[in-house]
């Protein structure tokens, strides 16, 4: 990783970075609110730890694309050496940004170029930035898990997908996602808590712990490290990316809890051909992923036996119905606002096959595990190249722009709008992941955004 240099600020966009109570426009104009938006960091409450430093988002965009030619991984072969390759990203990654005095604050990092991505702040909580995901149902993580369990993450990304934001973000009032592309050597990662204590998942015993306003009122509840997701853009891949994924084990030896990530598996495709009959008929296993055997054997007695679908790779918190790569294919520009609750959301819905709630539903299970290169999950859309946080920030700016600026929705978008019928709707039934008597949904709504 190149080091930043303070002559290098000249090449950069203007970083701009938020505290949590989001800024005021300078004047009415869209142009004013789009800007506002885009720098805010959290509009969500906190209670019991203001004096606590808050998240503050951080756009480190180049304006010049970043050397890649000695990017560690790119000498190890992914296909035969899958977990050294993985832990070259994770070396990568954690070398800096997990000192203790950053502390995954990546403004705080001097030395290298991260960035969060745009139009987040109404899904992030106020102290971490973190944004809630799908909950962990009993017996999901060990045998000793009786109650649901809560998921938190946040991600950031490398200077070259850094570069990726500023080509799409150079005009916060006017995003611009036409043939757009990351290039190799994009790298995303992920940090995943879970609200499970060690006493209901042993493995978890020395994790690294976060106090993530994770409330609705903003109130504070104890998250700890179990799992870190990696993404790679590299053209080694028959999809362009690699997806990784580790989860913390109190059992490995280090000193420090990221020395104790343990590499769950690393996927390249979606297995399209391995359906149930496959599966049970014929021991048919994953070709385009890796699944390390001694964390595979952790999840086997289990209810969910697999990490994904019929054993292809996916990490403990993720939904065993599906896989990585397969999840993020899914992120797209429709060109225009789809509302919730709207007609269009209902023709999107159909459009875009979610995770099949029947592994034995062959056609569903077709409908969602492809492979899809480097085009669209939905012809004449825009494909965001595998990267969901990308497709969301566009989609709440849309929504965003249709409700607050109808006016300015069809002059802010440089690819056309998807052509959906008008008043067409249909069924659709919502994945409820919460726990029975939980929050819903639609006090929730990043577990329904980021359900995977």
């Amino acid at each position: 990783m190149k080091t930043v240099l303070f002559c290098l600020a000249l090449f950069l966009l203007p970083i701009s970075s938020a505290f949590a109570d989001c800024p005021a426009p300078i004047d009415n104009s869209f142009a004013a609110a789009a800007n506002a938006k885009f720098d805010c960091s959290s509009s969500l409450p906190l209670k019991g730890h203001e004096t606590d430093r808050k998240f503050q988002v951080h756009y480190d965009f180049p304006k010049t694309l970043p050397d890649t030619s000695k990017l560690p991984w790119l000498t190890i072969d992914p296909f035969k050496n899958p977990a050294d390759y993985m832990q070259a990203v994770l070396n990568y990654v954690t070398k800096v940004n997990a000192r203790p005095e950053i502390d995954w604050r990546i403004q705080d990092n001097k030395v290298e170029e991260w960035c969060d991505a745009p139009w987040f702040f109404m899904l992030r909580e106020p102290l971490h930035g973190m944004t809630t995901e799908r909950w962990s149902r009993p017996k999901e993580l060990h045998a000793l898990q009786t109650d649901w369990e809560r998921t938190f993450a946040v991600g950031i990304y490398n200077d070259v997908a850094c570069y990726g934001f500023g080509q799409i973000w150079a005009d916060p009032a006017f995003p611009k996602t036409l043939d757009f592309a990351f290039a190799d050597g994009a790298v995303a990662a992920k940090m995943l808590f879970t609200s499970a204590k060690p006493s209901s998942v042993p493995y978890l015993a020395g994790s690294k712990e976060w106090d993530v306003a994770g409330e609705k009122d903003g109130s504070t509840m104890t998250m700890r490290l179990l799992q870190f997701d990696l993404s790679i853009k590299d053209k080694r891949s028959p999809n362009g990316w690699f997806f990784g994924t580790f989860v913390y084990n109190a059992m490995q030896p280090g000193d420090t809890p990221y020395q104790r990530l343990v590499p769950v598996g690393l996927i390249w495709g979606s297995d399209p051909a391995l359906n149930a009959k496959a599966y049970l008929e014929q021991a048919m296993s994953p070709t385009e992923s890796w699944v390390n055997p001694a964390v595979a054997t952790m999840f086997y007695p289990l209810p969910r036996q697999n990490l994904g679908l019929f054993g292809r790779a996916n990490g403990p918190v993720d939904n065993p119905m599906s896989a990585c790569i397969t999840c993020h294919q899914r992120a797209l520009d429709w060109g225009t606002a789809v509302l919730p609750d709207s007609p269009e959301a209902a023709q999107a819905a159909e459009l875009l096959p979610d995770v099949p709630t029947d592994p034995y539903n062959d056609s569903a299970v077709a409908a969602y595990f492809r492979n899809i290169g480097s085009n669209s999950p939905v012809p004449d859309t825009q494909s965001l190249d595998y990267v969901l946080q990308v497709s969301k920030g566009i989609s709440a700016f849309r929504n965003w722009v249709k409700t607050d600026f109808p006016d300015h929705a069809a002059s802010t978008s440089d690819v056309p709008p998807y052509p959906f019928k008008p008043g067409n709707t249909i069924t659709v039934t919502p994945v409820d992941i919460t726990a029975p008597g939980a929050e819903k949904l639609e006090l929730d709504p990043t577990g329904k955004l980021f359900l995977r």
